[in-house]
């Protein structure tokens, strides 16, 4: 009886550990460095990626302010299986994520809530109806929560304009502290109907913004959006914001 009593209560707390566990992993992971494990070169990868748990699927996301792909994800002890592939968790805490797939990568990751919280971010530009302004970027930044990707709700209305030329648009508006989207600004436009079209999706986004936090406290921010066409079929550039 004794020795049953033992092993139930040592499953317990192995229960309740992978519990507590599975729970640090769900928040925003931003990566801060890759380590190659194949034989093979890579090039350095700089590219901004954050990865976004929920309980029931997973958010990749190349900007800050807005997500991706979603892919489904599931955890069995250290084993990750994220799409097709199952890594193996060897740092995992409130603050820090390690992942690995040998032949492959080591990903490393530090919570978004973490370095949101680091002043050295703060990147202050001012005011803005009389409150402080700062300048969004990888860190501390507000988020698109509308259904579906940020770029393709700016972007839907844009096939109409044929545009037949390398072209470049530059707009940057804030967020404020309730989410709201104001002083659009266009400082490199393409046409006045290309352009207009853009300022109305960006301004009827308006509710559909968390706002940047700094400790906790919502901030507002000035982004910057920008579309790239590199000849007249496509926009490169989606958009982005920092």
């Amino acid at each position: 009886m004794r020795t049953t009593s033992i092993v139930i209560f040592l499953t317990f707390l192995s229960t309740e550990s992978f519990a507590q566990n599975s729970k640090s992993l769900l928040r925003n992971w931003i990566k801060t460095s890759v380590e190659n494990l194949s034989d093979k070169a890579i090039a350095p990868d700089t590219l901004y990626t954050r990865y976004s748990f929920a309980k029931s699927h997973l958010n990749i996301s190349f900007y800050p302010g807005w997500n991706d792909y979603t892919q489904p994800w599931s955890k069995s002890g250290n084993d990750l299986t994220l799409g097709f592939d199952t890594y193996k968790i060897e740092v995992l805490n409130d603050t820090a994520l390690t992942i690995a797939l040998d032949g492959f990568r080591r990903f490393k990751f530090l919570s978004e809530e973490y370095l949101s919280n680091k002043a050295e971010h703060l990147d202050s530009i001012g005011q803005y109806d009389n409150r402080p302004l700062f300048r969004a970027n990888s860190f501390i930044t507000p988020r698109y929560k509308g259904n579906g990707s940020f770029k393709d709700y700016v972007q839907k209305d844009l096939e109409g304009y044929n545009i037949k030329k390398a072209s470049y648009f530059l707009a940057t508006f804030i967020v404020t502290e309730e989410g709201k989207v104001e002083n659009i600004i266009v400082h490199n436009g393409i046409s006045a109907g290309f352009d207009a079209a853009v300022s109305k999706q960006l301004s009827k986004s308006t509710n559909n913004w968390t706002p940047a936090k700094f400790n906790g406290k919502p901030i507002q921010t000035k982004m910057i959006y920008e579309i790239k066409y590199l000849n007249s079929l496509t926009p490169t550039s989606s958009g982005i914001l920092q």
